[in-house]
């Protein structure tokens, strides 16, 4: 197995175990036939959240992005920097309410709505904004050597001076692989 330098490594919020008991209570509660089981998940339920919130992890490598998860069905997925198109970062009300906020990763031929191949969900990343700021700018290096400038209002002449920036990256990009 090759080793990678690890460049950042993402942060879970130790809220997270809470949330992850509230979803399957929420279902044993809407279906009447589980409300009797709600005392015996409360009990077990704190055990295999917490494991499976310990098995979470998140690694930004040179070139690739590696997620783990799961303590009984183990995850481990690495997805390579230059295929990631999105990194999106969503919080819903029940979130919220924890402060916490999910970031999805989806990436080149990710397939549709209901397919989950080409995508990753991390939920309660601590600094998911910077986190995810980290993981663009090392796309950026990967795919064109140098990290993508901060947007500006551009006038005519800042367009074309993008359009040189753009071509120049490409170009390096090019006599690297060559």
């Amino acid at each position: 197995m090759r080793e990678e330098k690890i460049l950042a490594s993402a942060e879970f919020d130790s809220r997270l175990p809470t949330y992850f008991m509230l979803q399957p209570l929420f279902v044993l509660l809407v279906s009447f036939i589980g409300i009797p089981l709600i005392p015996l998940w409360a009990i077990f339920g704190r055990i295999v959240h917490k494991k499976q919130y310990e098995s979470l992890g998140c690694d930004l490598t040179e070139r690739s992005l590696n997620i783990r998860r799961g303590f009984l069905f183990k995850v481990q997925k690495n997805i390579p920097l230059d295929k990631i198109t999105d990194l999106a970062v969503n919080e819903g009300p029940v979130l919220r309410y924890f402060g916490l906020c999910t970031m999805k990763i989806e990436t080149a031929g990710g397939g549709g709505q209901g397919d989950s191949m080409g995508q990753a969900a991390l939920p309660g990343v601590v600094t998911a904004l910077e986190f995810r700021d980290k993981v663009l700018d090392q796309r950026d290096l990967v795919m064109g050597g140098v990290p993508a400038p901060v947007p500006t209002a551009p006038t005519e002449d800042g367009i074309m001076v993008d359009i040189r920036d753009t071509l120049r990256r490409i170009e390096k990009s090019v006599a690297d692989r060559s």
